[in-house]
């Protein structure tokens, strides 16, 4: 009894004295400071690591793998506005899905590729931490480039990919 006493006692002014520090934080500074959180140092993807390349009437693909399930997702839209999302290694095929979004969204989709230049992250990777375990790993597919980042690390990524992932996942989220 005496050292349960002894335990709770520590624990209680353990936590006193992390209290205040919290409660007279600078509110200001903290948000300085998770804003200026530190952009992720990409590494070269190995040429025997990189997906095949795109095929004909492909304009983007999405490779999503890992996470708590370990499962695989290939999510591709093609030219004609087809967005197709399959379940890799389903042998009965009943995790496919098929959606359409307007050709004119397709086209907006490939200006911003262009216009936030994509292909200067060809064959880069953007690592988890250390020691981060569950993240999905999202692998991203133009014509010209391959590049990879994972959930946890994402708002680490530099602004020019941020908004190419933005708009990719805006695009799949309006396809019906």
């Amino acid at each position: 009894m005496k050292n349960i006493i002894i335990l709770t006692t520590i624990l209680s002014l353990a936590s006193l004295t992390t209290i205040p520090a919290i409660a007279n934080a600078n509110p200001s500074h903290q948000h300085h400071q998770t804003n200026n959180s530190k952009k992720i140092k990409p590494v070269l993807i190995p040429n025997n690591q990189l997906p095949e390349p795109l095929t004909q009437g492909m304009v983007f693909r999405e490779i999503a793998s890992g996470g708590i399930t370990g499962r695989t997702y290939q999510t591709v839209l093609m030219n004609d506005g087809i967005l197709m999302r399959v379940l890799i290694g389903d042998a009965n095929d009943s995790q496919r899905s098929v959606l359409r979004v307007s050709k004119e969204k397709v086209r907006q989709f490939e200006r911003l590729l262009n216009k936030a230049k994509f292909e200067k992250f060809n064959k880069l990777s953007f690592p988890a931490p250390q020691g981060a375990a569950d993240y999905i790993t999202y692998t991203l597919t133009s014509q010209t480039t391959t590049t990879q980042y994972n959930d946890i690390s994402q708002s680490q990524l530099p602004n020019k990919l941020t908004e190419v992932v933005k708009a990719w996942n805006e695009l799949k989220n309006s396809a019906k």
